[in-house]
């Protein structure tokens, strides 16, 4: 009786224990740190691995979605055929394994899937007493997971020998293709490597494996599972001789891709086939260019239907050491140099600043201290805005900057780029040549808003559902006349590899001190943006924004796939305006004229600064107020152009009908601006005064009130010391213009 008061204790103490291990097995916790196992893949736009890294265990585990059904027959026949049947334990396998492990000295298990997915989870030494905690882990399991989650994470954790796991893993590096087009004996093969992975795998025993493998498919064979023809063809399918290694595109991407996002299977944009074309065409232009001293490249093509980027490429290849090749240049910041000037040309428009073919100045001009010039330091004296953008000339831009506003420009460009800076003022008018450092990626998202018509959105790197909003910050119209002008650019020594490309827009860019070469192109299907330079940001005589990068993006067009479009104009979006056809502005005065088309929602366009009304007498003079004539005088309009552009004109023996403009001008300095002369290397710095004199009149030079000589020179170097000083000149026929400036002298 004594012994029978502890039996009720020793019942409940099992109970307790069970009723423990029950209560502390979490599920949810269970599939959150298996999640947290798998490694992170990158797929492409087909769903073919591009990039695959180690899991913090050092191994490689690809998390499978779906379980074909040929693995699924085969390893349902092979470890559990009661799977589906069963409340995760088999008992009379348990009877059948005890009787065997005391009868006949030798282990064999009864472990069904679900308690194979439970030691897989926890790792646990092989005892009677894991066992048992497996037994009822195993029904918590079947009471939470339906039977396919439970099936799915059994193979997602399954060991595949070496450092492999899960089937989808094995898959990819035994038979180098996705799980879902698995062959019969491939399914079979991986069904029975995880319960001898050590022992038994493709490069280890593989005698023991066929055997077990067309065993499995024989037994298939003889239940129905498969036919006679299948089961003959898979016993010959050989085994894999060696294994295989993961796809590795646009590493740079998948390397960023995997930083930025936690999720396990991160789905991008790529397209393996067209990255595959352009990752080649980067390494062996790369090579062409390495021969010239330029060493790195970065690409970027992005699909101007969806927005997404379909190739990335950071540098001419991403093995090359030597080159720094692991750089990402298509996020690296890199002065741009002209590839800004088609926004500023659209934005213009449709400020009412220009038409495409308003007349520009294009000559030697000084804006404060900032005296820009022409890549070719040849100027054209007047040039219509679609030439200039056409020709990519300096000086007209940086003029028309001036007038649109540097504030303007740059926080349009902030408001697509959002980058940290705020103050405008550090780049002054040379923002318009490139002084302002943007990466590829920045420059494939401005042309990429210009594809769209004006609108602008972030690019797409990872395929979803979620609708990314733009931004209309250029008009349909402007877009439109921008795009038409860029198709009209022509480079010699590269013609051969557009002419004939009808439909691509595009443009290059070179930075100061041959440092950086670019080149952006748009047809209607594509958005292109390539970068040639060095990493390290040495210049090199050989860069080019034309020749160098330009022969890489069309080389780039080439392999893209076309669809014989063309850019859609928005007849919607435009009217027609009435100009002027010697200047190109907004008729005012009974001039030539003609029609262009014009967006129709801009502000008014300006009339020309060109015109202008005189009154001259009977004898044709021009007369004012102050004349006796005047109350009989007549009106007229004539051209009136800027004193710059008739003293070049004038220094070129160029011509120009109906010039009545006999002014002087200092063109420099301009009042009341501070110069800074530092030391030569032989003496102090001079400083050189610019005048505009068209009709070569004799100058009577006077300094700070005094005379100090005349002529007719249109230059003269001064050596000024430190502080303020007046320059006044007086023309022979009586005219006198001055200004007033301040030196300082560096030490």
């Amino acid at each position: 009786m004594r012994k029978l008061r502890f039996l009720p204790l020793i019942l409940i103490i099992p109970i307790i224990f069970c009723i423990k291990i029950y209560r502390e097995f979490d599920v949810e916790k269970m599939r959150d740190e298996i999640e947290k196992r798998y490694s992170q893949v990158v797929l492409d736009d087909r769903d073919n691995i591009i990039g695959a890294y180690l899991n913090s265990e050092e191994q490689w585990q690809i998390k499978g979605v779906e379980i074909p059904p040929r693995l699924k027959l085969a390893v349902l026949n092979y470890e559990d055929r009661k799977f589906y049947s069963h409340n995760g334990v088999d008992y009379l396998a348990i009877v059948r394994a005890v009787k065997t492990n005391l009868l006949e000295k030798r282990r064999v298990g009864a472990s069904t899937i679900t308690m194979q997915g439970v030691k897989l989870y926890k790792r646990r030494e092989r005892t009677y007493l894991s066992k048992i905690e497996e037994i009822i882990e195993s029904y918590k399991l079947e009471k939470y997971l339906s039977k396919d989650e439970i099936l799915e994470l059994y193979l997602n954790n399954a060991p595949y020998g070496s450092n492999i796991v899960g089937y989808e893993t094995a898959s990819q590096l035994y038979f180098g293709k996705s799980a879902k087009n698995l062959t019969w004996a491939e399914g079979a093969t991986l069904a029975v490597l995880p319960n001898s992975p050590g022992l038994i795998w493709i490069e280890k025993n593989r005698d023991k494996l066929l055997n077990k493998r067309n065993n499995l498919l024989k037994n298939m064979y003889e239940r129905g599972v498969i036919d006679e023809k299948q089961y003959r063809l898979s016993i010959k399918e050989e085994l894999p001789k060696e294994r295989k290694y993961f796809n590795s595109l646009a590493p740079h991407l998948t390397r960023r891709l995997v930083n930025e996002y936690d999720d396990r299977i991160i789905k991008s944009t790529i397209n393996s086939e067209l990255q595959k074309n352009i990752e080649r065409i980067a390494r062996e232009y790369g090579d062409y260019l390495n021969n010239r001293g330029i060493k790195n490249t970065a690409i970027i093509v992005v699909d101007n239907h969806s927005g997404e980027v379909k190739s990335y490429v950071g540098s001419q290849n991403f093995y090359d050491f030597q080159r720094n090749g692991q750089v990402d240049g298509v996020v690296a910041q890199r002065s741009v140099g002209s590839v800004l000037k088609p926004f500023l040309y659209a934005l213009s428009i449709d400020e009412g600043l220009i038409t495409p073919k308003s007349k520009l100045l294009d000559v030697p001009l000084y804006f404060s201290n900032f005296n820009p010039q022409n890549a070719n330091k040849k100027y054209q004296g007047l040039v219509e805005a679609r030439e200039a953008l056409k020709k990519s000339l300096n000086i007209p831009f940086v003029k028309l900057l001036d007038e649109y506003g540097v504030d303007n420009f740059f926080y349009f460009l902030k408001d697509i780029i959002d980058f940290p800076e705020r103050d405008y003022s550090n780049y002054g008018l040379s923002l318009i040549l490139g002084t302002k450092e943007m990466s590829v990626e920045n420059i494939a998202k401005l042309y990429y808003g210009l594809s769209q018509y004006g609108e602008f959105k972030d690019l797409k790197y990872i395929r979803d559902d979620k609708k990314i909003d733009g931004r209309k910050l250029i008009s349909k119209g402007a877009s439109y006349l921008a795009l038409e002008a860029m198709q009209g650019v022509q480079r010699y020594g590269i013609d051969n590899l557009y002419l004939g490309r009808d439909g691509i827009a595009w443009k290059t860019g070179t930075s100061y001190g041959q440092r950086d070469a670019w080149a952006g192109g748009i047809s209607p299907r594509w958005s292109v943006v390539v970068w040639c330079g060095n990493f390290t940001g040495e210049g090199n005589r050989n860069i080019s924004g034309v020749v160098t990068a330009g022969q890489l993006l069309f080389k780039i067009f080439k392999v893209l796939p076309t669809e014989n479009e063309s850019f859609i104009k928005p007849s919607e979006e435009l009217k027609k305006v009435e100009i002027d056809s010697e200047t190109g502005y907004r008729l005012r005065y009974d001039v030539p004229s003609e029609e262009i088309d014009y967006p129709k929602d801009t502000k008014n366009l300006k009339v020309s600064p060109y015109y202008k009304k005189v009154f001259i007498n009977s004898k044709g003079e021009e007369i004012d107020s102050r004349s006796k004539d005047f109350i009989e005088s007549k009106e007229k309009i004539v051209l009136s152009y800027p004193i710059e552009l008739l003293d070049y004109m004038a220094r070129e023996n160029i011509s120009i009908s109906n010039v009545r403009d006999e002014k002087i001008k200092i063109i420099y300095p301009l009042n009341n601006i501070k110069i800074f002369l530092p030391k030569d290397f032989e003496e102090r710095k001079r400083l050189i005064v610019k005048v505009a004199n068209p009709k070569n009149k004799k100058l009577y030079w006077y300094h700070n009130g005094k005379y100090i000589f005349s002529g007719r020179d249109r230059e003269r170097a001064f050596d000024f010391l430190e502080g303020e000083h007046r320059l006044t000149l007086v023309s022979e026929s009586g005219e006198v213009v001055e200004v007033k400036f301040y030196i300082l002298r560096g030490k």
